[in-house]
């Protein structure tokens, strides 16, 4: 491995450990237990006010609530990736480039999920129904392929099933 690529290589590694080890800090020190957050159940009114679901400024981006410690601390992980492979293009319950990511797990099986991340195009020339859906949806706008292992993508997945309940009542103008 040449020097140049050693040295965007490690600080890059050596950032996604340290976000990690803060994750699991953080949920050492009980920052991450408990919930402050609103469920989005229904549409809210208020008077003439329109009223917006939007996730919370400034406060932990986890939701705590009904997660083991391991899922947890998966989920911390999940955010990480999530920010650095995903978040350019997807949103959780925003469409970016491509779809929202809310109640995925709940559209597609898990060992689907790990093949339409590791290779989707593998999956569209395969004539998968879902996966020419989606291409054909999203403009036949191909989603990179990512090297990935199974768990990593199941931390992401966790992540995203933390963060589909989290929002908070904001009014607008």
């Amino acid at each position: 491995m040449n020097k140049n690529l050693l040295e965007i290589v490690m600080p890059a590694s050596l950032a996604v450990v340290a976000a990690a080890i803060g994750g699991c800090l953080m949920l050492l020190a009980g920052e991450l237990s408990g919930t402050q957050f609103l469920e989005k159940t229904q549409p809210l009114s208020c008077g003439n006010d329109v009223i917006e679901m939007a996730p919370a400024a400034g406060s932990p981006s986890i939701n705590a609530t009904n997660l083991s410690e391991t899922q947890l601390a998966s989920a911390v992980f999940g955010e990480t990736l999530f920010k650095g492979n995903c978040a350019q293009c997807h949103g959780i319950v925003d469409v970016v480039v491509g779809p929202a990511l809310a109640g995925v797990r709940k559209r597609r099986p898990e060992k689907w999920l790990h093949a339409w991340v590791k290779n989707s195009s593998k999956l569209i020339a395969s004539g998968d129904e879902y996966a020419l859906k989606i291409y054909e949806q999203y403009d036949k706008q191909q989603m990179p392929s990512y090297n990935l292992s199974n768990e990593e993508i199941s931390q992401i997945l966790d992540y995203v099933e933390s963060q589909e309940v989290r929002y908070v009542v904001s009014a607008i103008n």
